[in-house]
Formats: structure tokens, sequence, C-alpha cells
């Protein structure tokens, strides 16, 4: 006799093909967004700011869809003035649980306009 087994289902952790190097603008530009038919994980990301010097200004945005068909919410905001110290260069932006969407921008409202490496990573359940 067979019996039926339920097994929970697993999410597969992936880097995104969004990660990259972003060229910063004074406007704020999306550098990663997704969404997706269920629930899944922005599981994180790491944005390099090495780059930055004295008097650069860059702001990071994370913003939220919470209901289908709804309208982006914010869900944070960060700010970075002037160079990096040593050993503090990078910026880790922890998971997020989502359905309908996560929104990740960008911009550089001071300085010479620079160039950040951007590494993200979400995980969907497989097969979908």
């Amino acid at each position: 006799m067979a019996h039926a087994v339920t097994t929970s289902p697993h999410l597969r952790l992936v880097r995104s093909a969004q990660s990259g190097s972003k060229a910063m603008t004074a406007v704020y530009t999306v550098v990663y967004t997704e969404s997706s038919v269920m629930a899944y994980m922005f599981a994180s990301a790491v944005i390099d700011l090495s780059t930055m010097a004295a008097g650069d200004i860059i702001d990071i945005r994370i913003r939220k869809i919470l209901v289908s068909g709804g309208a982006w919410v914010p869900h944070g905001a960060l700010n970075y003035i002037g160079a990096m110290p040593a050993g503090h260069q990078t910026v880790f932006i922890s998971p997020i649980p989502d359905t309908y969407g996560v929104e990740i921008s960008m911009r550089q409202t001071l300085g010479v306009l620079k160039s950040c490496d951007v590494e993200i990573y979400d995980a969907k359940r497989l097969g979908s």
C-alpha cells in the first residue's frame, strides 16, 4: 500500500542577474526590483561604497509593495556621507520576505558621480 508523503517547499538561493556595477545618478535609479506569484525571500544585498570620497553623498532607498496591485511604500532608507572608513566600506541589506515586490534604488546627491558594485541574492521556491 502506498503512502502519501508531504514535503515542505524549498527555496533556492541564487545570485540575482541584477547584480553588478551600478552607475550613480542624481535621481533615484532602481538597482534591483523583484516580485513573484508566490512568497519568496529577498535574501540580501551587499553594496560596495569603497569608491566614495570626501564630499560624496549616496542614498539607498528600499521599498515594498504590501498588497496585490498596491503602490510602493517605504521600507527603509540609508544615507552615506564621505569616504567610508577602512574595514567598513560595504553596506549589507538584510533579508525581506516578499510576494508583491521589493525595490532597491540608489542616488548620489553630491560629489563626482561614482559606480558601485552591488551583489544581490534572492531565494525562490524550487520549480518556480
